[in-house]
């Protein structure tokens, strides 16, 4: 209880001292084959505005996607269409699972799967942060519609995409998060020798136009089941989908660490391009808020956040 009451505390103070980002521009939505799709929270809502607006001027464009819960306040509509004019809002309730669970974010994967069949995708998450003048791998793999995923970081399972035997036997240590379960039992796959897993986090992931079906998901949740039994209705299930989804697509490759990387208190912030502040570190040190208030006066000066180079 004492930890999550600290939790929570620790957010309010982090979304009172980045409060300056709902001063910033709305952004200016320019049209392009990409949509960046996230969940977006009442409570998320300053991290997520930091998250788009530091995102989408260092891309060509896009449409902008919030998925959100019905049961969400007006007032998080409201701040979105004013902050995003133009925002596809998408309420989660309305996207059909098919023979996937729902929950654990699998209806964002489903909606992805279903948007990717005319577009590119990336999944952005609430608690990230571009922070980079530019971020040319990113740009490349929309360009020439190749998906991408946030690494793990420098160990090999983390940094590349393997066959699905090589991904189960990479896990020499003890863990009983789902994702590592899961990943030990992928060489029981079918025809595990051939298709391809990469252990990346769908914090921040680009999913190329056309590379993955709705079926071919829908199949591996099923599968995956089949192997792991009732612990595949766990959280963190819908990730390792995720991570199928983009290894065995064509040309998938996986952003550059620590360029791309997942914040860790111990290593130094300033050579990365975009972090991912993930669960319990997220307020150590106070890296997230030092950074976030240097984005937001940056943002601020952009006039309607317009791309660069339009």
């Amino acid at each position: 209880m004492f930890y999550r009451w600290r939790r929570a505390f620790a957010a309010r103070r982090f979304n009172r001292r980045i409060a300056g980002i709902f001063a910033t521009p709305p952004l200016r939505l320019i049209e392009a084959p990409l949509s960046i799709v996230s969940m977006v929270s009442i409570a998320d809502l300053p991290m997520y505005l930091l998250a788009i607006k530091s995102l989408y001027r260092r891309l060509r464009g896009g449409k902008v996607v919030a998925i959100i819960t019905r049961a969400s306040p007006a007032s998080l509509r409201r701040q979105l269409e004013a902050h995003v004019p133009g925002i596809e809002i998408v309420e989660i309730e309305s996207i059909p699972v098919g023979a996937c669970q729902r929950g654990g974010t699998w209806e964002r994967l489903l909606y992805i799967a279903d948007r990717m069949e005319r577009e590119y995708v990336i999944q952005l998450d609430s608690d990230t942060l571009t922070i980079g003048p530019d971020i040319p791998e990113v740009a490349a793999c929309v360009a020439e519609n190749r998906s991408f995923v946030l690494g793990g970081g420098p160990a090999a399972s983390g940094q590349h995409i393997v066959s699905m035997t090589e991904a189960a036997a990479s896990i020499d240590f003890v863990s009983s998060y789902i994702g590592i379960v899961a990943q030990r039992r992928l060489d029981a796959y079918p025809d595990a020798h051939s298709l391809r897993y990469v252990r990346g986090s769908s914090a921040f992931a680009g999913f190329a136009r056309d590379s993955c079906s709705r079926r071919k998901i829908e199949e591996f949740h099923h599968t995956m089941a089949g192997l792991i039994g009732a612990r595949w209705t766990e959280w963190g299930t819908e990730q390792c989908a995720s991570n199928f989804a983009i290894a065995n697509a064509s040309g998938a490759t996986v952003l550059p660490w620590p360029d791309y990387a997942n914040f860790q208190p111990a290593r130094s912030p300033e050579r990365a391009r975009f972090l991912h502040f993930l669960g319990a570190v997220r307020y150590e040190k106070g890296c997230y808020v030092r950074l976030a208030r240097q984005a937001i006066p940056r943002i601020a000066m952009e006039k309607g956040n317009e791309v660069a180079g339009q």
